[in-house]
């Protein structure tokens, strides 16, 4: 009789986890989401392209402030200067606001769950849920696809972008245009515990493809820092699998005020 209550008592149990809506992420899980506003970046891009044989360097430099963190995401400013053959051009500052899965909150977006499943990261197995948000635009649709988890930084393991053309018809898909994978290579998370402070640092690669050119950035982060960044390499492919351009950026300086967990201190990086 016992094992009989038992057996029925894990049988409900699965039922309800089965039923049970699925974790979404937080501030927490954010690479801006640990720190206070006012905390700041400054990211330098040097890119250099060869042009008709003929190369060409340019340097992009972006700082970006942490303006607010509130429940429904993260507020970011950012200033850019552009350095062209000697020249620098200011932007107009722009305020950006993302989700805690770091993408831009815009109108006329849908957004959906999808089947969880489960990322290989070098030997390790890690389930994950999937969020998935799709987005008409003027250039066709775009759908993101987002595989994450609360329990392994940087929470986001794998993210998935597809732009189709316009659908000709109407029930038509249009053709893929543009698509790109960001995939977590390496995580310190697998190896250390969550709260270790020395060592919170991952690997990033993203592949991009749009007609016969291919991009390759790949990254290293640390969640020590805002936004994550600390440097990556961009190389961009011709047809003939020929480098035509290669940008490189790196975070040159940041200043930092870290959330202690559980209080309303703060404490400088």
């Amino acid at each position: 009789m016992g094992n009989l209550f038992l057996g029925l008592f894990w049988a409900v149990l699965l039922i309800a986890t089965d039923n049970s809506p699925p974790v979404l992420l937080t501030a927490q899980e954010h690479p801006w989401g640990n720190f206070l506003p006012n905390s700041w970046r400054i990211v330098q891009t040097v890119t250099v392209a060869n042009v008709d044989g003929q190369t060409i360097q340019s340097q992009r430099i972006v700082r970006t402030t942490l303006a607010d963190v509130d429940n429904e995401g993260i507020t970011l400013q950012e200033s850019e200067t552009l350095n062209l053959s000697g020249r620098p051009v200011e932007k107009i500052p722009q305020t950006l606001k993302h989700d805690f899965f770091q993408e831009l909150i815009q109108e006329n977006v849908q957004i959906s769950q999808g089947v969880p499943v489960k990322l290989t990261i070098g030997r390790k197995v890690v389930p994950c849920d999937v969020r998935i948000y799709e987005q008409q635009t003027s250039g066709g649709r775009l759908t993101t696809t987002i595989w994450y988890t609360p329990h392994v930084y940087p929470y986001i393991l794998r993210v998935e972008r597809i732009q189709r053309a316009p659908a000709e018809g109407p029930n038509g898909v249009g053709p893929i245009i543009r698509q790109s994978v960001t995939l977590v290579q390496e995580t310190s998370a697998l190896h250390t515990i969550r709260s270790s402070r020395r060592s919170r640092t991952y690997t990033l690669q993203t592949v991009e493809r749009a007609g016969n050119i291919t991009k390759i950035t790949d990254a290293r982060c640390s969640w020590d820092v805002p936004g994550g960044l600390l440097e990556s390499t961009t190389r961009e492919f011709d047809g003939q699998n020929r480098e035509v351009r290669r940008s490189v950026a790196k975070m040159t300086n940041y200043s930092s005020f870290e959330r202690i967990p559980g209080t309303t201190t703060r404490q400088q990086r």
